[in-house]
């Protein structure tokens, strides 16, 4: 488990390149027309936990969702591993999108920008940290390939309070890139966030094909729903001996 959030924060953090490019004009605006830093700085801190709390609610409803169906059995299948499956698929495509495997890769994420800037402008002329905090959930419903990943794993989990941490994980790794853009500073140029994008987009690969691993009849099938292996494994045994009967 310590692995696995490991690589979450990891994810977060390589993938923050792609966050600056999508969310980084936002992020500039809660701190717009101050000069000192330290007041900027707390903006900037309220504005992403609010973020990082929409990600957490998100992680919440897919474990949640996830552990619904965690009795489930299809073709000899538990919910875990359908979900596992599921999420390392969506993963593969995710990365490998990011990659321009399938075209011209959209890295930038400009476009949502553009079309939530009116939601944004709403809560920002608010002002006070009422309106930073209200930003930066809005912030978190933007939608992004990269999260979409995360929240799939999180729904793989099959614990409310597990995909709660496993999002809020992700949104620690991308806070230092998100305050570094918000309190004024581009030290990334477009090159280097490309590069770095594309680095966790490998990341998000190599997550997807363990993932799908964990999922697939003879791996860790029921591991992050607390089961032992070879439980698991029973479980799946027994499923397939009532669909005979």
């Amino acid at each position: 488990m310590l692995t696995d959030h490991l690589a979450v924060l990891a994810g977060g953090f390589l993938g923050s390149a792609h966050c600056i490019g999508m969310c980084g004009g936002f992020a500039a605006a809660v701190g717009a027309g101050d000069r000192p830093f330290w007041p900027v700085f707390a903006r900037q801190l309220v504005y992403n936990g609010g973020r990082i709390f929409t990600y957490a609610f998100l992680g919440v409803l897919a474990g949640a969702g996830g552990l619904y169906v965690s009795r489930w059995t299809v073709a000899g299948l538990t919910a875990p591993q359908i979900l596992s499956l599921l999420a390392g698929v969506l993963m593969l495509c995710i990365g490998a999108a990011a990659l321009g495997m399938f075209g011209r890769s959209r890295g930038n994420g400009t476009s949502p920008g553009r079309l939530f800037a009116p939601l944004f402008g709403y809560f920002l002329n608010a002002r006070g940290w009422t309106g930073y905090f209200a930003a930066g959930l809005a912030n978190g419903f933007l939608p992004c390939g990269l999260v979409y990943s995360f929240v799939a794993l999180a729904a793989s989990r099959a614990a409310v309070a597990d995909g709660a941490v496993l999002m809020c994980i992700f949104g620690l790794g991308t806070l230092p890139a998100m305050l570094l853009i918000g309190c004024g500073s581009t030290l990334l140029t477009h090159t280097a966030r490309l590069r770095i994008y594309r680095l966790a987009a490998v990341l998000v690969i190599a997550m997807g094909c363990v993932t799908i691993w964990r999922g697939w009849p003879g791996g860790e099938a029921c591991h992050d729903a607390g089961a032992a292996p070879a439980a698991c494994h029973a479980g799946i045994a027994d499923a397939r001996k009532g669909d005979r009967l």
